[in-house]
């Protein structure tokens, strides 16, 4: 079928998605510009949904044969882009009950069980069960919540997240936030320019601060990350609604983590583990500023793993001055090991 025809379709009643419709999702073609939208590749890491239903979702997604078709440097370690994935497919799925958009909120008990990188020709699958949906009372929206787990090509678990909840919200409200940091919904989203480079995913800027507990001995630390326009995950995330994907905040937290077990703990090649709870209750518009990532309560537990009982994420003018005073990410339990 041409996009033509595919356009044609009454996707929200489909149980099965090629490439091409999810493409079109991604480009707002498919009614939903300023609407819910997958992200463009290549954050987006999904080539099919085989099938979706009221109470199920399964997807998947075939790494390129040769390293030179992969946008994302190689060595980055991609459990982060591609929880993302089960949070986009959530949101996906929500998108065919109510109009708004679509932003993940939070999740729970997150494992890795085996590394996920990039490796030729790999084969991922995804799979999702749903708990509830909650529509709205008061307006179109509504709020879902779904198990998931990312499998590879035997069945076997790769990463396992627990109530992954993604809320579909009005764009009158998402436009308020927007005007009191600066971003304007609606805005070009720079979508077929060439990628000059493999690229990395954002993470804090070179100078920590680290400071030790005097009662309990565990540490603290704080890395700010600067924020502007040109920042590669506006261009794909999302178009004509630009912002930074929040899981790419995890990401930064827990190469914290990563960089104080190599540091501070000795530590040779620490690898992520898992975390007991996150929360987004704020976005990371495109307008220039810093946040500010914060963990706390890091200590090497009996296992020889490293924990951070507690982990935040502010927003900042570039004087360091807060622009909200609570923090719009919240993190329990990040944990790094071998």
């Amino acid at each position: 079928m041409n996009d033509s025809a595919l356009k044609a379709l009454a996707w929200r009643d489909l149980n099965q998605f090629n490439t091409r419709l999810l493409e079109l999702h991604s480009e707002g073609e498919l009614g939903n510009m300023y609407l819910a939208k997958l992200p463009l590749k290549p954050i987006l890491c999904v080539d099919n949904i085989e099938l979706i239903d009221d109470t199920t979702i399964e997807a998947s997604f075939t790494f390129p044969a040769n390293e030179e078709d992969w946008a994302i440097n190689p060595t980055e370690s991609l459990e982060m882009l591609f929880h993302d994935q089960l949070d986009q497919l959530v949101g996906f799925w929500s998108s065919r009950k109510a109009d708004g958009i679509g932003r993940a909120l939070s999740s729970g008990v997150c494992h890795l069980h085996t590394p996920l990188h990039f490796v030729p020709g790999r084969h991922i699958k995804y799979k999702l069960t749903k708990r509830k949906w909650i529509k709205n009372v008061d307006s179109a929206g509504g709020t879902a919540v779904f198990n998931g787990e990312i499998l590879d090509d035997q069945d076997r678990t790769i990463l396992n997240s627990k109530n992954i909840i993604v809320g579909i919200v009005s764009p009158e409200d998402v436009q308020n936030l927007r005007q009191l940091h600066g971003g304007k919904l609606g805005v070009d989203s720079q979508t077929s320019s060439p990628i000059p480079t493999k690229l990395t995913i954002p993470i804090y800027d070179s100078e920590i601060n680290i400071t030790k507990a005097a009662d309990c001995g565990s540490l603290s630390a704080t890395a700010t990350q600067q924020i502007n326009p040109d920042l590669w995950p506006f261009h794909y995330h999302f178009i004509g609604d630009p912002v930074v994907p929040g899981n790419f905040g995890t990401h930064g937290m827990i190469s914290l983590l990563k960089q104080l077990a190599r540091e501070q703990f000795d530590y040779p090649d620490p690898k992520f583990l898992s975390l007991d709870k996150k929360n987004f209750s704020g976005m990371i518009f495109e307008d220039p500023k810093q946040i500010r990532f914060e963990l706390a309560g890091i200590e090497k537990e009996e296992n020889g793993n490293v924990v951070a009982a507690r982990g935040n994420l502010y927003l900042e003018h570039t004087d360091g001055t807060r622009m909200i005073n609570d923090p719009i990410y919240t993190y329990k339990n990040l944990r790094v090991g071998g």
